[in-house]
């Protein structure tokens, strides 16, 4: 019984927003002090409930709050859904087909937490571990862009050195393989690619921020301008094929007998020496010398390694 009162008054308090604790006591004939650690369990439950006095004092809910799509499981759903199509013909409105419209606006939206990034424009999707890593950090920075407010994060560059900032998220950034968050650094007083997977202890904070010009399009082609490009040619086994493809190109490939070669002019970054390394002995470097050269030289200290 006291579970479903509770409930009751969270749901009285999302429709009329504001109630008194007269009313919830005649409501649900119990005393006022009985109303009172009713909300208080709302409360500890993280319920954000304001109290106020006076003539048109009472209990309400904070404005932004919003019940969670959790708070009703599929088959309670799929309940409250059947139960509007069979009394959808007993009402001369179309009301019972708007909420089991809006039912089924919250399914869609919890299947979409499955991925990292799903929109009508855009769809991607990642490997499992990836996504468990990415969907709470793509959300917390999402609301940040949408209602540009300030977070606080734990980061670990590049060197390995932890600092502690304030960023004022402008765009999320898929950028070679890996996600980025191109904010205003408040520590540095200027625009800065974070990446996400060196992001720790993220934290949304009611700091507002108001945009400036970014010229995100500038930063990122400095960046690729300031690489130095190779003219890559690689032997490969049909294994990789489908791999090298999505790398390079299907105009990059052509076949050579039992194996392939492909041709393409990529950034000679460690990024890349990882890459042809994680091919094993399905792939070839041809050319250049000096690439070859490094992924040789590798290739003998792992094997040093395991001796």
């Amino acid at each position: 019984m006291q579970q479903s009162v509770i409930y009751s008054i969270l749901i009285i308090l999302l429709t009329k927003r504001r109630v008194s604790r007269d009313y919830l006591a005649e409501r649900f004939s119990v005393s006022k002090r009985t109303v009172s650690r009713y909300i208080g369990v709302l409360e500890d439950a993280g319920v954000p409930i304001v109290s106020s006095t006076g003539r048109n004092g009472g209990i309400k809910l904070a404005d932004d709050y919003m019940i969670d799509k959790t708070f009703l499981s599929e088959s309670e759903i799929g309940r409250l859904k059947d139960a509007l199509d069979k009394t959808a013909d007993l009402y001369g409105d179309k009301i019972n087909l708007a909420i089991s419209e809006k039912l089924d606006a919250v399914n869609k939206t919890r299947e979409q937490d499955n991925y990292a990034v799903k929109q009508d424009q855009l769809y991607i999707d990642c490997d499992y571990e990836q996504a468990a890593m990415l969907r709470p950090k793509i959300k917390t920075l999402s609301q940040a862009i949408e209602q540009r407010r300030a977070v606080e994060i734990k980061y670990t560059d590049a060197r390995g050195y932890v600092s502690y900032r304030t960023i004022d998220p402008y765009t999320l950034v898929f950028k070679e393989g890996a996600w980025y968050i191109y904010a205003m650094c408040r520590l540095r007083g200027d625009f800065r690619l974070f990446r996400l997977s060196r992001i720790h202890d993220l934290r949304l904070t009611s700091k507002a921020f108001t945009k400036i010009e970014s010229k995100l399009t500038e930063k990122l082609e400095l960046e690729y301008y300031n690489e130095i490009y190779v003219e890559l040619e690689i032997e490969f086994f049909p294994t990789v094929l489908e791999s090298i493809m999505d790398w390079l190109g299907i105009d990059a490939v052509t076949e050579r007998g039992t194996k392939y070669i492909a041709r393409a002019e990529v950034p000679l970054t460690d990024a890349l020496i990882k890459r042809l390394l994680s091919y094993g002995s399905s792939i070839k470097v041809l050319s250049p010398l000096e690439l070859r050269e490094r992924v040789r030289d590798e290739a003998m200290l792992m094997s040093d390694i395991y001796k």
